[in-house]
């Protein structure tokens, strides 16, 4: 039953996968996961490893072969009857009852596991989506809030200068605003150079070629559980690709053991000798053809070697066990640090947006009030403007974080974090 789920589970992401997909590069994050994981080779070749997998469970069932043997006398054997021509042998080994069904299982455990490392490859695949989708945004968002903040430079610039030649600015304002353009300029064109490896990254995600045409939305899908985070352990014990493979491991390592007790028992094989005779005229039943049944089976007498096979699968089925809780444990703490940064971000999220990048907003506009009416210098609005753009770049960075570690969140509990409501 298991072996036939897994069948039309090949058979169905196969049908899948083999469909025309074209990206729209205006649908956005979720449009770019879907094309990821229908044309990612990676995630193909990971498919085509399960399949292979899933093909071996048959030949793991089946017989041996049987064995045909043919014999021609060279020096005919003179019988009563006459002379021995030829043998003609036919043999069929039965293994011991259970071997053939454990072994199908075992094979059909190593199919489970490919399974999971392709579930596992997955999730990796739109975890890596997401992340480099982040980033383009980020760099987008970034090169968009600096040829702000330089423009608005230049404007200051131009307003000192104003006022240097009035009479009443000082020079050092001036050249201050010019270092701080510069500076801006300097950090502008690092940027726009970053472009392109990130383009790069984000192409490779999605397996299309590295210099492809991509459009990232200047805004972010508002981040929020989709249910209480009481049940994210639960939900990554229940479903983890990575501790399923590991639990499979276990599974097929007990069914060796299984099998290697059961690879002390004789196995049978069947055959039948027919041998062909001559005629001799004049001799009663000449030429009458005998017909031989026989039975084979072998005999493990030799033990220590079964009883060393039995314990090293016996050690490979407690180490198989020991990994899939160490594993677990290791995905628990994953998941722990993950929420944490992610409440971290969010925490930040909304610190710049409610109360840091108003206030900074609000400082640069009235310092810029204070200079023009005379009570303050220009270093002051210098000073603002450059803390408006920190906080500014600050608040991108937490809600990029925010959708990165939702991502994390999502590939180790294995359910969507990024959607409608709990909007920033």
């Amino acid at each position: 039953h298991e072996f036939e789920i897994q069948q039309e589970k090949v058979e169905k992401d196969q049908l899948q996968a083999s469909a025309e997909v074209a990206l729209d590069l205006q649908a956005g994050l979720v449009a770019y996961v879907r094309y990821a994981q229908l044309n990612h080779p990676g995630l193909k070749a990971a498919f085509a490893r399960w399949r292979a997998a899933l093909e071996g469970v048959a030949p793991a069932r089946a017989l041996a072969d049987p064995r045909l043997t043919y014999g021609h006398f060279a020096r005919q054997v003179e019988t009563r009857v006459g002379p021995q021509r030829a043998r003609f042998a036919l043999a069929q080994t039965l293994p011991w009852v259970g071997k053939l069904d454990l072994k199908g299982c075992i094979a059909l455990q190593k199919a489970e596991v490919e399974r999971q490392r392709y579930e596992l490859a997955r999730r990796v695949l739109v975890f890596r989506v997401k992340k480099a989708y982040y980033d383009y945004y980020y760099l987008q968002r970034s090169i968009a809030i600096t040829e702000d903040n330089v423009q608005l430079l230049a404007y200051l610039e131009k307003v000192g200068h104003a006022h240097y030649r009035g009479g009443t600015g000082a020079h050092e304002a001036v050249l201050k605003a010019q270092v701080e353009s510069g500076r801006l300029q300097d950090r502008l064109r690092g940027l726009r150079a970053r472009r392109r490896p990130v383009t790069a990254k984000l192409n490779a995600a999605l397996g299309r070629p590295v210099a492809a045409e991509l459009a990232v939305p200047d805004s972010l899908l508002p981040f929020g559980p989709a249910f209480d985070e009481t049940e994210w352990v639960a939900r990554l014990k229940a479903a983890h690709p990575a501790l399923e493979m590991a639990r499979a491991q276990a599974t097929r390592a007990g069914l060796a053991v299984e099998l290697a007790a059961k690879n002390g028992y004789p196995d049978v094989t069947l055959g039948i000798d027919y041998l062909q005779t001559g005629a001799t005229p004049g001799v009663v039943d000449s030429g009458k053809d005998p017909l031989v049944a026989m039975v084979t089976i072998n005999l493990p007498i030799w033990r220590t070697g079964y009883r060393a096979e039995r314990r090293a699968a016996a050690a490979s089925h407690r180490s198989a066990l020991f990994a899939s809780r160490d594993e677990e444990d290791r995905l628990v703490a994953e998941l722990e640090l993950a929420r944490y940064n992610w409440r971290d971000a969010q925490s930040r999220t909304l610190l710049y947006r409610d109360s840091l990048l108003p206030k900074a907003e609000q400082a640069l506009h009235v310092a810029q009030l204070a200079f023009a009416a005379g009570r303050s210098d220009f270093l002051a609005v210098i000073d603002a403007q450059r803390a408006l753009l920190e906080f500014q770049l600050s608040h991108e960075r937490a809600r990029t974080d925010q959708g990165l570690y939702a991502a994390e969140i999502e590939q180790l509990v294995g359910s969507v974090l990024v959607g409608e409501g709990g909007g920033l």
